[in-house]
């Protein structure tokens, strides 16, 4: 199939289309309290295959003269939904530059590109957008013609949070083999909807884990995972409070650091899964994270608004923003929404 269009062309990206990629990427930030421009490294196709078992991403280009204008795809991963593997297709990347947001008219059939070329490789597709992404949440959550439905699940929070020393009292935490950690991860993960059926479906597999025992009980797992080589995340702009509190030495109060403007945050992503989503076994597994991780602005850690695990966050200092995550539809009937609302949803902040 081809995209058909009188203005511009849509084309599966490649290798050699990667100064492409970093233009666009480049070419806007998110604006708000701090804005921030997100980047993928020198390979950025290959910073998107990390994330799942395939990557579709594809370059838009108008073409009097060819100039990359626009690019967005879905990453292709195995996940659980209610004890089934399904192959879940994530919608990412998508971005228009600044100059052509206004005159790029054919979004809809850009979508229907996207669906056409992906549909054979995909049992449901979902996304996410930024709360404070006023304009896209217009955008997509009111329903159109010719367009595909978003329909809300969950609300997703990031929680940024200060590495160093914490007290820690009734478990013991130490580093674990990928064996043990995979092992303990596909037996919880069955329990949730989104999460994978293997650790190493994607760049986890690289990730340091680490277990929780009592009496040599493994009662939960957590990572740190080093993403910095293809994801990053620069901080062009402080503003309103921010532009104040960017100037204290927070890691003193117990907050994370404040990144220098213009540099890219030094940042570890982290994961937990313990049984029974035990607050205690949380609480303790987090913060032990947070003291073996080597000294980074932050350690940042997700979880959607419905988790127990929230709690957790009530006694360690953070910074956060949230996220709203879809079920994305082309089928008025599709009942996958439904499905996907039966049991907790849990998503790894290391690839939204």
């Amino acid at each position: 199939m081809s995209f058909q269009n009188k203005r511009f062309t849509l084309t599966r990206a490649e290798k050699k289309d990667a100064a492409d990629i970093e233009k666009i990427m480049k070419s806007g930030s998110f604006r708000g309290g701090i804005e921030v421009q997100y980047l993928r490294g020198k390979d950025p196709l290959a910073s998107f295959e990390k994330e799942g078992t395939e990557a579709f991403m594809y370059i838009l280009r108008e073409k009097e003269h060819g100039e990359a204008v626009g690019m967005g795809g879905c990453i292709i991963r195995p996940a659980f939904v209610n004890g089934e593997i399904r192959r879940a297709g994530y919608l990412t990347g998508l971005k228009v530059i600044p100059e052509y947001q206004r005159r790029v008219l054919c979004i809809p059939e850009i979508y229907r590109f996207l669906y056409e070329e992906t549909k054979a490789h995909v049992d449901f597709y979902y996304s996410s957008i930024l709360k404070e992404n006023v304009a896209a949440l217009l955008l997509l959550e009111k329903r159109h013609k010719n367009m595909p439905e978003y329909r809300f699940l969950d609300t997703y929070t990031v929680y940024f949070c200060k590495t160093g020393n914490f007290k820690i009292a009734n478990y013991q935490v130490a580093k674990c083999d990928f064996s043990q950690a995979e092992e303990f991860y596909i037996k919880e993960a069955q329990k949730y909807n989104l999460t994978y059926p293997s650790l190493s479906s994607n760049d986890l597999k690289n990730a340091d884990f680490y277990g929780i025992y009592e009496n040599s009980q493994l009662l939960g797992i957590g990572y740190l995972l080093n993403q910095q080589e293809y994801k990053e995340y620069v901080i062009k702009n402080y503003s309103g409070v921010y532009k104040y509190i960017s100037k204290f030495p927070t890691r003193l109060l117990k907050y994370p650091s404040f990144p220098k403007e213009n540099h890219s945050a030094d940042y570890t992503s982290m994961g937990i899964m313990v049984k029974d989503n035990n607050i205690e076994l949380a609480y303790e597994m987090i913060v032990q994270l947070l003291k073996n991780s080597p000294e980074r602005d932050f350690i940042m850690l997700g979880l959607l608004e419905k988790d127990p695990l929230n709690k957790v966050f009530s006694r360690i200092k953070n910074i956060k923003y949230q996220s709203r995550i879809y079920h994305v539809t082309w089928d008025k009937e599709d009942k996958t929404t439904d499905e996907l609302k039966e049991a907790l949803l849990k998503l790894e902040v290391a690839f939204l």
